[in-house]
């Protein structure tokens, strides 16, 4: 069994941002992340705000992000676009950059600091005690740690078995996200309407098409196909552009993601005295997701 003060389930930007603040505080922590690499399927977030940049500038890496990145002006609300220039902050801008980016770079920054990740194994279950907590693995490996940290989504298997509530309310907007292969020329950019946000835009590589689009109808459940991506198109754009997924491609390209919840970053709170968690989004298991 191989002991750690502090173990987080969860290599995504949250665990790996966390194993840093513990790693520069002198806590011997560790990262469980059942990806065998940092890579990702899709490009999820694609970007930072200004506030992130700044805690970034305080840890002394946020040139490590700017230099990979597009500075922009992108703080908003109800569609009104806010220019925070003038602001009093060596950061007075946000930052252009897809999370599997930020997650390489924030990876490089964790194993600078010695931070040892186990990749590609899960948490298969956990049992605290008054002196810690013991963490079984998928491998059958067994850690031992002061303290367990959860940072492994919205499906958290930390959460769930610490008995800790995900409440939220009724969803009332669903969207598709997707990166998808077109076959004619698309409305780029940022649509609104009624039901609400959609966009299309290139991927880095420029062979994909990343879509965006708001659900005409809540209640839906299921994993989406390209049918239901085909069909949320047309009700916005009057086509769906020829779409068919990237070939090669061995999960579906589509996500469907619930949002029930108004904040979708992580938030970490004592839940029991040794097991803790972060509030994301749920989101499907696939690559296709419906945001509610």
């Amino acid at each position: 069994m191989t002991n750690h003060a502090v173990v987080i389930v969860g290599g995504g930007p949250t665990g790996l941002m966390l194993a840093g603040e513990l790693a520069l505080a002198g806590v011997d922590v560790a990262i469980v992340e059942r990806r065998a690499s940092q890579d990702l399927v899709g490009s999820r977030a694609g970007g930072l705000h200004a506030r992130t940049i700044e805690v970034l500038d305080q840890r002394g890496i946020a040139d490590r992000f700017l230099s990979q990145g597009q500075v922009a002006q992108v703080a908003g609300f109800a569609w009104i676009r806010l220019h925070i220039s003038d602001f009093p902050t060596r950061h007075n801008y946000g930052l252009a950059l897809w999370q599997n980016h930020i997650e390489r770079i924030l990876a490089g920054w964790v194993d600078e600091l010695a931070v040892p990740i186990y990749r590609g194994r899960e948490v298969t279950g956990f049992a605290q005690d008054d002196a810690g907590v013991g963490v079984e693995l998928s491998d059958g490996q067994s850690l031992r740690a002061e303290y367990l940290v959860g940072c492994d989504g919205g499906r958290s298997l930390v959460r769930k078995a610490a008995g800790i509530e995900f409440a939220g309310w009724d969803a009332t907007t669903s969207n598709l996200i997707a990166e998808v292969e077109i076959a004619d020329e698309p409305e780029w950019g940022l649509h609104h309407d009624v039901h609400g946000i959609h966009s299309l835009s290139r991927s880095e590589e420029g062979g994909t098409v990343r879509v965006l689009v708001t659900e005409q109808q809540l209640g839906r459940v299921g994993e989406p196909t390209l049918a239901d991506l085909s069909e949320a198109l047309i009700a916005v754009y009057g086509t769906d552009y020829g779409i068919h997924s990237p070939p090669g491609s061995p999960d579906s390209p589509i996500w469907r993601d619930r949002r029930q919840l108004i904040a979708r970053g992580g938030s970490c709170w004592p839940a029991t005295p040794r097991t803790c968690t972060t509030r994301w989004a749920d989101r499907a298991s696939t690559s296709v997701f419906r945001m509610r």
